[in-house]
């Protein structure tokens, strides 16, 4: 089976992720809270199911929400390509599975596929990580063989297990010298049951003296009833006694009060009186007041005139707005007067002077057309002399370039060789073209007298052989016309005036050119200077000479008929003239604005004149509008006052009328109120009144007493108070006393007769003797049932014995059997087998014939022993279960040797395994430089194949 492709919907920290796994060997790398364990997790989910909440395994929902769960796309040898998808469900989720001929299953199909095997069944065999190996030095020797047998021998692990919980389930049912398990505790509840049962048969004893002591109790119990009874009763007689005695007393008291008091005084007749009065006294002060009050108002006197002064405050935004355009007219004056001063400054001349000038429209164009042929005269000017100047530089240019030139002229000497090679150059090519004639010439003779020779010795060797006349004439032919060719040739001149010619000059060819060129190009750019100096001189004496002077004369002309002066600048003449006209309108201005002020100031007198007569005060422009308001305030406060006075007066003799009125109605009051009382004076009302009040009281009183008594009842005086000696506090003391006496015998009769009672029914109806006999046998039957359960779980653990020794003869030996190379390899060959001895232990064996237990070796060894023989049992069971190796990075702890043989290690097993490696670590990722590398927190940077 071989894991092609992960694609995580949502799981964890990862959401819509997909992981093409396409090599034997994928290695994940990521740091720390990447997200390596949740990807493992994802993996082993995804198989077996998204683990419960109450499993330790977490769920790792998505946190953001979103799809939960993932598809897992797989090739397997026996069912094709499948496609695992699990979603959110169930508990452990839904799972769908797809298969390539198109078939769909469920859990069922997915168990088939995973071949029985659950998530415990899978991770003892092919899913480890560090932490397993770490545990392996905190194990106990069994501990350690039994986690070593589990990872050899597949059903080993659930196996032990199984006999682990037995025989943990059989310490909790019995130790030896153990209290807490349950068989030791029924041995002890036996013992304490069978004690009780004595105890039950010693109380039986004493049932009859405890019947004889309950009928003297009852006796006795009998009589202290009856002496309470007579005690409670006298107690009941004094208390009632004592409470009515001084109700009696007061009730004669109060009678005698009741019958002194006044017959018809007036209900609440103090209270009348006196609100009466106090509405009395009120009126009068308040009348008074009153009257106080009118004697302090003031007379009115004449009433100020106040239209006139309304008329003008009505008026005053006529006021303000003749102020205030006065004001802006002055202002405007201020203004146009400053301006027409600048404005005279900059034209340079005086106010008569400007405006006796011509500053109209016709001027102005006048002015502007010689400025404009004034412009032109100057720029022609200008350009001439620009160019002349120009052509001078040019000219002074050339003329030092020249200079220059001349300096760099080549010597007479190579113009002279120039000449001289014009002269040899067609006599060189001559001689060099006859010379090479000659030399074919003579290879082609020298080709043919070989030829011809080797023709003739052959003929004359095959005429001497054959006796042919006639070959041998041909043979002597050509060895005659061979001679002849090198004779002719020897004859030739070796040595000529074309020989001489040809190596004197030969070579030198291309340096001669060079000097012809040189000389060429020299006295082209002479000739060039030369001209460049002749066109210079042409130009300059062409160029016209002309000035601008009738055109200056004109301007300067028109500058003194305006009256400007003559050094006026032609940049700004323009501009004064335009202030010029300005001053013109300036000046015209100014003179309308100071008629306006003048028509102003005169209606501003005016109107000051009539507010003076209205208020009857002096006031300047400044202050009128204040002056008028505040005397027509005064004024209006005046008239103000007066009405108030007036109302106020009218208001106080109304008031004090009606109180007069009132005044009269309560002296009636008061005289009807004494008549009822049958009083002449204020101090008889009060002396009947306290009379009549105390009567009242009484009244109420004895109303109450009597009450108080009809609860009591009929009350006699007991026969030992007669005499008086005793009083009633004193009797009441000495019969609670001896209440209190029969009380405390009667209680402690009472506990000691409920004592008996309570003892002699238990003993006549006492059942716990049978229910501890009962409880006795149910304790043995659990006694029994605990034994048995013991006996069982014993004889299941001997099963599981003989069963690990059985497995540990038939299937483990060819797991060892492997394991052995594996080990071998991973400690570079110092161990050389792994055995069991004869106790059931795990031993290794040394290269040196050594045996170490399991518990005695190294940790690192340790680990090797237990990586040697998981990846032993899964080549074991590559085919009846092909799945692939997850490794959560179990070899960080490796030094360096022991890292590179575990990692050949695996290499070799890629052949038939798939192995999926998670890591942190950088040199472990480098490890295997051929395997797929997965980024798990940059997949975009992952090293796909």
């Amino acid at each position: 089976m071989k894991l092609e492709k992960l694609i995580i919907y949502g799981f964890g920290r990862h959401e819509n992720r997909t992981i093409d796994l396409n090599k034997p060997m994928a290695v994940f790398y990521g740091m720390n809270e990447a997200g390596k364990t949740t990807i493992q997790q994802f993996v082993l989910q995804i198989l077996f199911g998204f683990s419960a909440r109450s499993q330790p395994h977490k769920r790792y929902e998505p946190k953001a929400g979103g799809k939960y769960g993932g598809q897992l796309q797989l090739s397997d040898p026996v069912h094709g390509r499948v496609v695992i998808e699990r979603t959110a469900g169930k508990s452990a989720g839904d799972v769908t599975l797809w298969f390539e001929d198109g078939r769909r299953g469920g859990e069922a199909e997915l168990s088939e596929l995973l071949r029985g095997y659950d998530r415990a069944s899978y991770e003892a065999i092919y899913s480890f990580s560090v932490h397993e190996l770490q545990d392996l030095d905190q194990m106990t020797e069994q501990e350690l063989t039994r986690t070593l047998l589990s990872s050899g021998t597949a059903g080993v692990d659930h196996a032990g297990r199984m006999e682990s919980q037995l025989e943990r389930e059989m310490g909790e049912l019995f130790k030896k010298g153990g209290k807490l398990p349950l068989i030791n505790r029924l041995t002890e509840e036996l013992r304490e049951l069978e004690a009780e049962l004595r105890d039950y048969k010693l109380r039986a004893d004493t049932f009859r003296p405890a019947t004889e002591r309950l009928e003297q109790i009852k006796q006795r119990l009998g009589e202290l009833d009856r002496a309470e009874n007579i005690i409670v009763q006298g107690i009941k007689e004094a208390e009632k006694w004592q409470q009515a005695a001084p109700l009696l007393a007061r009730k004669q008291q109060l009678e005698r009060l009741a019958e002194n008091g006044p017959v018809n005084f007036p209900e609440s007749g103090i209270r009348q009186y006196e609100r009466l009065l106090d509405q009395k006294n009120e009126l009068q002060a308040e009348s008074a007041f009153l009257e106080n009050e009118l004697a302090r108002l003031k007379p009115v006197g004449d009433l100020p005139e106040t239209d006139s002064l309304a008329d003008l405050l009505g008026r005053e935004a006529e006021w303000h707005q003749m102020d205030s355009s006065l004001k802006v007219k002055e202002e405007e004056r201020s203004r146009l007067q400053d301006d027409l001063g600048r404005l005279l400054k900059l034209c340079g001349m005086t106010q008569e002077q400007a405006l006796s000038a011509d500053a109209s429209l016709e001027q102005e164009e006048r002015l502007k057309s010689i400025l404009q042929a004034l412009q032109s005269a100057e720029q022609e000017q200008a350009f001439r002399q620009r160019r002349l100047a120009e052509e001078r530089e040019r000219l002074s240019e050339a003329e030092h370039a020249l200079k220059q030139y001349l300096e760099a002229e080549p010597p007479e000497e190579q113009r002279q060789r120039a000449e001289r090679w014009a002269d040899i150059e067609p006599q060189l090519a001559l001689a060099k073209a006859q010379r090479k004639r000659q030399a074919g010439t003579a290879a082609n003779n020298r080709l043919a007298q070989f030829l011809l020779g080797a023709i003739g010795v052959v003929g004359l060797a095959i005429a001497a052989v054959s006796a042919d006349a006639f070959t041998g004439v041909l043979a002597a032919m050509a060895l005659g016309a061979s001679a002849w060719l090198w004779w002719r040739d020897r004859k030739s001149p070796d040595g000529s005036a074309h020989d001489e010619l040809v190596e004197r000059y030969a070579g030198k060819e291309a340096e001669y050119e060079a000097l012809l060129t040189k000389l060429a190009e020299y006295d082209k750019g002479l000739d060039e200077r030369f001209d460049a100096i002749e066109s210079s001189k042409r130009k300059i004496a062409a160029l016209p000479q002309t000035n601008s002077s009738p055109e200056l004369q004109e301007y300067r002309s028109l500058l003194r008929s305006l009256g400007f002066p003559e050094e006026t600048s032609r940049a700004t003449v323009l501009t004064v003239f335009d202030k010029l006209r300005d001053v013109h309108t300036a000046a015209s201005r100014l003179e309308r604005i100071s008629g306006e002020i003048g028509k102003l100031e005169n209606e501003r007198e005016a109107w000051l004149d009539q507010a003076q007569r209205a208020c009857g005060k002096p006031a300047s422009a400044s202050n009128v509008i204040s002056v008028l308001r505040a005397e027509w305030e005064t004024r209006q406060q005046k008239l103000q006052n007066a009405g108030k006075i007036r109302e106020k007066k009218r208001q106080l003799e109304e008031q004090s009328r009606k109180c007069g009125e009132r005044l009269a109605k309560l002296s009636e009051a008061l005289e009807e109120l004494f008549t009822r009382a049958a009083v002449a004076d204020e101090d008889s009302f009060y002396r009947a009144a306290k009379r009549s009040e105390q009567a009242n009281s009484a009244q109420e009183q004895l109303r109450v007493i009597q009450s108080q008594l009809s609860v009591i009842g009929e009350v006699e005086k007991p026969a030992a108070l007669a005499d008086g000696r005793v009083d009633a506090e004193q009797f009441l003391g000495r019969l609670q006393r001896q209440l209190d006496e029969l009380r405390e015998e009667r209680q402690s009769l009472w506990e000691e007769q409920a004592e008996k009672l309570q003892l002699t029914r238990h003993l006549l109806s006492d059942e716990g003797h049978a229910l501890k006999l009962q409880e006795l046998e149910m304790k043995k039957a659990e006694f029994q049932d605990a034994a048995k359960e013991w006996a069982v779980n014993r004889a299941i653990v001997e099963v599981f014995k003989q069963t690990m020794d059985e497995l540990k003869e038939t299937k483990l030996p060819a797991v060892l059997r492997l394991s052995e190379s594996y080990f071998t390899q991973l400690t570079g060959g110092d161990y050389v087998r792994l055995l069991l001895s004869r106790e059931g232990n795990f031993e290794a064996l040394r290269k040196d014939g050594l045996r170490f237990r399991v518990i005695e070796l190294s940790q690192a060894t340790k680990e090797q022993a237990y990586l040697a023989l998981r990846f032993a049992l899964a080549s074991s069971l590559k085919e009846s279960h092909p799945f692939p190796i997850i490794m959560d990075d179990p070899f960080v702890h490796f030094d360096r040797r022991r890292r590179r043989q575990v990692i050949k290690l695996v290499e070799e097993l890629q052949a038939n395994h798939q192995f999926i490696y998670f890591t942190c670590h950088e040199e472990m990722r480098e490890a295997w430089p051929s395997a797929q590398q997965i980024d798990v927190a940059n997949p975009e940077r992952s090293i796909q194949a």
